[in-house]
């Protein structure tokens, strides 16, 4: 009977044991943790002190929504108001190029703030950089009046400043003269009104003539002028008095009526 009494005050012993063990590590593991809050705390503190916001170090993307390291995130040179990732500037900076939407700006919501290809030139490939930069060039161009010279095999671009009148011009790649005002070759002894009337004459005689042809209409051949027959027989009788053929255009004669029929 005292074998058993004393084995089970052993037990308990070593059960009482293990509860002081266990107690001993939980104080161990407080410890720890207050040690750690210290710790935080004294930090937070010191850059309170320093007037560093715990957060200073990240942003926050409105594209992607996702926070990042400020050495992730993209300077705006020209908007306060909009923060973005430069993965996210660089994906719609070449979306808007290959557009060909110029110049680039702000994904901001009506933003109108420009982004200078220079401050992309590390975040996009050097294509994109160049295709950029020859897009700005040729919007710049679109508000200038731009022309070719007027030689068929020169056609070199030029820009039309207004702030000067220029009519006789000579083209800087093929040296020949050529009329600023009407873009054609000079022409010589016409000024350049009655140029632009003897043109629009010719443009509107090309347009009859070729309703003429399309239309199947016969020219006298004594007047040249255009006739329209609308019904009747082949004999035309025109308001020169000229007698014709409607079908072959020759002189009118009896012979004529087998026209119609071959």
């Amino acid at each position: 009977m005292a074998d058993i009494i004393s084995k089970v005050f052993d037990e308990n012993e070593d059960f009482r044991a293990l509860i002081i063990s266990d107690n001993e590590s939980a104080e161990e593991l407080q410890l720890q943790e207050v040690i750690a809050a210290s710790f935080f705390h004294l930090h937070m503190s010191s850059s309170t002190l320093n007037n560093e916001s715990p957060e200073s170090s990240q942003g926050y993307c409105e594209i992607c929504m996702e926070t990042k390291g400020t050495d992730e995130m993209f300077k705006l040179d020209n908007c306060s108001h909009h923060s973005f990732c430069s993965d996210c500037i660089g994906s719609h900076s070449q979306s808007k190029i290959q557009q060909n939407i110029f110049p680039v700006t702000c994904p901001g919501l009506r933003c109108r703030a420009i982004i200078e290809p220079e401050t992309c030139k590390s975040i996009i490939p050097e294509n994109v950089f160049a295709r950029w930069e020859e897009g700005l060039s040729e919007s710049s161009l679109l508000a200038c009046e731009k022309f070719y010279c007027p030689y068929k095999n020169c056609s070199e671009l030029l820009i039309y400043d207004h702030n000067e009148e220029i009519i006789e011009c000579i083209c800087p790649s093929c040296q020949r003269l050529f009329c600023a005002s009407c873009c054609v070759p000079w022409h010589t002894g016409l000024d350049c009104d009655k140029f632009q009337k003897e043109e629009k004459d010719k443009e509107e005689d090309l347009k009859v003539e070729e309703l003429a042809k399309n239309s199947k209409w016969m020219k006298c051949p004594h007047c040249k002028r255009l006739v329209q027959k609308a019904d009747g027989c082949i004999h035309i009788t025109c308001w020169c008095k000229f007698e014709f053929c409607y079908v072959c255009g020759g002189t009118w004669s009896e012979e004529h009526w087998s026209c119609q029929i071959s």
